[in-house]
């Protein structure tokens, strides 16, 4: 059955805005799974848990552009805030006092210069305010994004 020339037109029109808009990716990492130095505890649900001046890193793919990193994270107890801070490429993108017990999301944003496996760290610090305990900060996950 063949179309006529306003189907065929709009059906082209379609198909020409839908490849023009950029598809978002995403990314969610087990915090469990990245490299890790200093005093750290990997739980088999792929969290982790960290201690003050820990660190996790993993290489990401991206493209050029905008990233916005999301961290899902706790505090041991609520009386015991920490600081966790996140590079991409070698550049603080951000800085975030987590002092809650119960799980929030951070997002930090950050522009990556070029295309490819690049470079992502997250490290948890004491505030300043309180000692931290051993295992200060519990990472549910890691979402990367771009537009």
């Amino acid at each position: 059955m063949p179309l006529d020339r306003r189907t065929a037109v709009a059906a082209l029109a379609v198909l020409g805005l839908a490849c023009t808009r950029p598809v978002p990716g995403i990314l969610t990492l087990a915090p469990a799974g990245m490299r890790l130095t200093g005093t750290t505890t990997p739980h088999a649900d792929g969290t982790l848990a960290m201690s003050v001046e820990a660190t996790a890193a993993a290489a990401v793919y991206v493209d050029a552009g905008a990233v916005t990193i999301t961290v899902t994270a706790k505090t041991a107890a609520d009386d015991q805030p920490v600081l966790i801070a996140v590079w991409l490429a070698g550049t603080r993108i951000g800085t975030e006092r987590v002092q809650k017990a119960t799980a929030a999301s951070f997002a930090f944003h950050g522009q990556a210069r070029s295309s490819g496996p690049t470079p992502l760290q997250i490290r948890c610090s004491a505030d300043g305010t309180a000692a931290s305990p051993g295992n200060a900060l519990e990472v549910q996950k890691v979402v990367v994004t771009q537009p």
